[in-house]
């Protein structure tokens, strides 16, 4: 299943170097919907601003929860 973009809920965080692959992990080992994420490209920074998607509204606030 491909998630739509437009529809999605959608956070943007900055996560330091090296540290992508716990946030990684955690989407795989806890969304039950689709999840997906990207550079954002509008920031000066792109190397550490990511963009995380999400198909459902549970996973996009546990993942907001856990994040903090």
């Amino acid at each position: 299943m491909s998630i739509n973009l437009p529809t999605a809920f959608r956070t943007e965080i900055k996560i330091p170097f090296g540290e992508l692959q716990d946030h990684i992990r955690w989407c795989q080992d806890n969304c039950e919907g689709d999840w997906k994420f990207g550079e954002n490209v509008n920031t000066l920074d792109t190397w550490t601003y990511y963009d995380f998607y999400f198909e459902l509204e549970r996973d996009y606030v546990a993942y907001i929860l856990w994040k903090k």
